[in-house]
């Protein structure tokens, strides 16, 4: 945990340093709150509908100006960063299907929550006045402006948030507060941009979505396309989506900094790592990957959730995860869950599945 500017309250100060082994975390900065720096660029971002179907982006967009809206008496954001990979908080039911590697461990907005309440205790114990307000990807500000403003990294040309030591995979986290943590004379200095001119993030895009540098075209990213969406994507996007099940890391896995990251903890080229865009499978990794997806096709809604309690891949929904399935059998080729298609009963998925059954044919 890297040290806080020297006129950050001594107390405070105090009481996040005991919190940095029991919880992992890989830098804690802070700084007074202040307009988002990126507000104007995401004001553009809106108004070119790149949001896809999340209108919630639009409804939340004052809040995200102004943040005092929460609550007129906050003052100080304090940043959290956490990796996620290699998992730290492993799911039980691991998906032999090709997932995001944050969606390796149980649900983020759970247990990092989780962790930021126990912080908050610790805080109430020694400012009992003061209110904490945590935020975990899931709330109403521009979290990446935060963090970027106290340090946290750089924007990447994916459009994610890039430190020079600890890449990009990692969850960001906040933690709103009335205290006065930071004095008014503290000066803003933001870690450069080390993208240079590279461009490895767009080229590898299979839907290019990134449609210019820090620009995501939502509705054409295999994330959004796998998760946020709640229809069968475009026909012209199917075949590109290739075996990737739920989220995708692309961008981030074939990013320069990223593989400084994997080269320091020693991490070995793998399937979740890999820049392929349709991974090989061995037979076991296939009979794996059948058995899985005729559980999906032939099990109830209920049954499904149950399954994925707890985990990630239960923000599709059972609807979502069965579409996500019928994608990837067709651009796997996995003729053997033919009957298991032509069966399948959720009348939003009929399209799709004909047009799987025609790619197996």
């Amino acid at each position: 945990m890297t040290d806080f500017n020297n006129s950050l309250n001594h107390s405070l100060k105090n009481s996040l340093k005991l919190l940095k082994d029991s919880f992992e975390l890989n830098q804690i900065e802070a700084h007074k709150i202040k307009s988002p720096l990126s507000i104007d660029f995401y004001e553009k971002w809106l108004a070119n509908n790149y949001q896809g179907t999340m209108e919630y982006l639009n409804t939340h967009l004052p809040i995200k100006k102004n943040p005092l809206l929460l609550d007129s008496k906050l003052k100080s954001v304090i940043s959290v960063a956490q990796s996620y990979y290699p998992a730290v908080e492993p799911i039980d039911n691991k998906s032999p299907a090709r997932i995001a590697l944050y969606a390796q461990n149980q649900d983020y907005h759970i247990w990092l929550k989780q962790k930021l309440i126990k912080i908050i205790e610790q805080l109430k114990i020694s400012f009992p006045n003061e209110t904490f307000l945590p935020f975990v990807d899931s709330g109403p500000i521009l979290e990446r402006d935060m963090a970027y403003q106290n340090g946290l990294g750089w924007f990447g040309k994916n459009s994610c948030l890039i430190h020079p030591q600890h890449g990009s995979l990692f969850f960001v986290a906040e933690i709103l507060t009335t205290m006065e943590i930071l004095t008014e004379d503290q000066t803003f200095e933001p870690i450069p941009d080390f993208c240079g001119k590279c461009t490895k993030c767009m080229d590898i895009c299979p839907t290019e979505a990134l449609i210019a540098p820090r620009t995501l075209k939502a509705d054409q990213c295999i994330s959004y396309l796998t998760i946020e969406a709640k229809t069968a994507p475009p026909i012209e996007l199917r075949k590109k989506i290739g075996d990737w099940f739920f989220g995708c890391d692309l961008c981030q896995t074939v990013c320069p900094w990223n593989e400084k990251v994997f080269r320091k903890k020693n991490i070995e080229t793998s399937d979740l790592t890999s820049t392929q865009k349709l991974l090989p499978l061995s037979d076991t990794k296939k009979k794996d990957l059948i058995d899985y997806f005729r559980f999906l096709l032939t099990s109830s809604h209920k049954q499904i959730q149950k399954h994925h309690f707890g985990s990630p891949l239960s923000r599709a929904g059972a609807k979502g995860l069965k579409r996500n399935a019928l994608i990837v059998i067709a651009n796997q080729n996995l003729a053997e869950l033919k009957k298991e298609v032509k069966s399948l009963e959720t009348d939003e998925l009929k399209e799709l599945a004909d047009w799987t059954l025609a790619q197996l044919s």
